[in-house]
């Protein structure tokens, strides 16, 4: 199964809904950073949500709004199953370290991501 889309981490930047950058992605991560480059959100975009969703949900919440200055997205195949997203979401959280520096923020288990990835 491929789940990767590309194998690229795309670049999103701005404030408001009308100027996300890749507004095509329907399925994947995403990592937000605030200007000194400090993750501040891990999350991901799925077939319910998708990216320009997820953003806007956040650029609504003025506390976000301030700290948020940059996405980087994952792009995920549009039908990977949410298992998958999940799997790879932690795996993500795990490589970053954000389980521990982000509580109590949680995110899914990353046991299975090999499996579910191969």
């Amino acid at each position: 199964m491929v789940v990767l889309g590309g194998d690229r981490l795309e670049q999103v930047q701005g404030a408001a809904a009308d100027q996300w950058k890749y507004d095509d992605i329907v399925v994947g991560i995403y990592i937000v950073t605030d200007t000194s480059g400090r993750v501040r959100w891990l999350g991901q975009a799925n077939r319910e949500d998708d990216l320009p969703g997820r953003l806007d949900s956040h650029n609504r919440n003025p506390a976000k709004r301030e700290v948020f200055a940059k996405v980087r997205a994952l792009h995920l195949h549009d039908g990977t199953p949410p298992r998958t997203i999940d799997a790879i979401e932690g795996r993500c959280a795990d490589l970053l370290g954000l389980r521990e520096i982000m509580k109590p923020l949680r995110w899914p288990s990353a046991a299975d991501w090999l499996t579910l990835t191969a």
